[in-house]
């Protein structure tokens, strides 16, 4: 079976506290195995690095300067004390030349295909990305290093939880504020095969999916400042933690 694969889902957010919002929308997520990565070229339908209707681009992860991303994860694995690790990414691809990715997850396995850890790579719109590090043997909180939100303060932590990919997939991410609100954003899917049938499949389906993940942040950011929710504005370099 081909490691990699499409999870067709529903991404939900909830936030609770001073305001209530919640909101659901389909998604289909992409799994690729970074060592079996140019395996998976289709011609006009799907390529690497280089344009297609559907296409992965190593400038888009990691250090973002057209370093193999496997490569960056190597390093930064390493630093944590980690070894020889092969990896998986949970993302999405350009469609039609443009993505963008809130969070990507790696999963990071060892040479026995135990999964060991799990990296958080989360970006903003500012063009700013920053990554989060979590060992299977650790469910510590994370402290919050990137201004993601403008309704949210620098001051909170995660929670990261995930399942393997296999047929199904699970990722809940809940972030808590110190001024008392709180965020659950999870994905919840079913794994189809990577390949042309389905590929053209999802293109029909939600040819603008990525860009619909970029309007929907506007939208929501919108509908919650008609809530009436406070704004806190990007710090700057020299306060922002990280």
């Amino acid at each position: 079976m081909n490691p990699s694969g499409i999870y067709k889902g529903i991404v939900i957010h909830h936030r609770s506290g001073h305001v209530q919002h919640r909101f659901k929308h389909r998604l289909p997520w992409f799994l690729f195995d970074l060592q079996t990565l140019a395996q998976l070229q289709r011609g006009w339908l799907f390529a690497i690095n280089s344009p297609a209707m559907l296409s992965f681009y190593d400038l888009d992860h990691g250090a973002r300067d057209g370093t193999p991303f496997r490569e960056w994860l190597t390093e930064r694995l390493a630093s944590h004390g980690l070894h020889n690790m092969k990896f998986k990414v949970l993302c999405l691809p350009r469609f039609f030349g443009y993505v963008f990715n809130p969070i990507s997850v790696v999963y990071c396995f060892n040479n026995d295909q135990e999964l060991v850890a799990t990296l958080f790579e989360v970006h903003n719109t500012f063009g700013e990305s920053c990554t989060y590090i979590q060992l299977c043997n650790s469910d510590e909180p994370v402290p919050k290093l990137l201004h993601v939100s403008p309704f949210f303060s620098m001051q909170g932590h995660y929670e990261f939880t995930v399942t393997e990919p296999m047929g199904s997939l699970k990722v809940a991410i809940r972030y808590f504020d110190d001024a008392g609100s709180t965020l659950f954003a999870g994905f919840q899917g079913e794994r189809i095969a990577f390949s042309s049938r389905n590929l053209i499949s999802t293109l029909v389906t939600a040819p603008l999916a990525t860009l619909g993940v970029t309007l929907d942040i506007h939208w929501q950011a919108l509908v919650l400042w008609m809530k009436g929710l406070r704004i806190y504005h990007k710090p700057t370099q020299e306060t922002q933690h990280g």
